[in-house]
């Protein structure tokens, strides 16, 4: 529950920066339509976005996955006919508000979600274990022993 408390703000955040930038062709009104907005937004990510990705994962594998920015700018396109408040002005200002959308989210999320550290640290100690070669674990592929050598 909290990660998700904390992708809503980042998408908010997101959202507020890209209104921001393109400020006449992706336009939100109020704090509640962005608030509103940013949960509509985690959500469809949530659990539409993977539902897509999967429907279309042939087309963006031809595409190299050029072909999620469009999803991502459809998925805007959602969010703005379901909330009143937030209007994009046509499919292409929300490709480029999907790209920046991204890069910001990508930045923002580095720094504010942190992630279990106890996980890593104990995954980093099995690696560290497993490194060690015990050499009664060693096998010799060609199959020469000293013992076959004095018959």
């Amino acid at each position: 529950m909290k990660n998700f408390i904390k992708v809503c703000f980042i998408n908010m955040f997101s959202l507020f920066v890209v209104s921001l930038v393109f400020n006449r062709d992706f336009v939100i009104t109020s704090f509640s339509a962005l608030l509103i907005s940013a949960i509509f937004f985690t959500l469809i990510n949530l659990y539409l976005k993977p539902i897509i990705k999967i429907v279309t994962l042939p087309i963006n594998f031809f595409t190299l996955g050029f072909f999620t920015l469009f999803i991502n700018a459809f998925l805007l396109i959602i969010v703005e006919k379901m909330v009143s408040g937030f209007y994009i002005k046509n499919f292409s200002s929300a490709v480029f508000g999907a790209i920046l959308l991204s890069i910001i989210y990508m930045i923002v999320e580095k720094f504010v979600i942190v992630r279990n550290k106890d996980f890593y640290n104990e995954s980093f100690k099995n690696q560290k274990e497993k490194k060690s070669i015990n050499v009664d674990d060693v096998i010799d592929v060609e199959g020469t022993y000293e013992e076959d050598k004095k018959d």
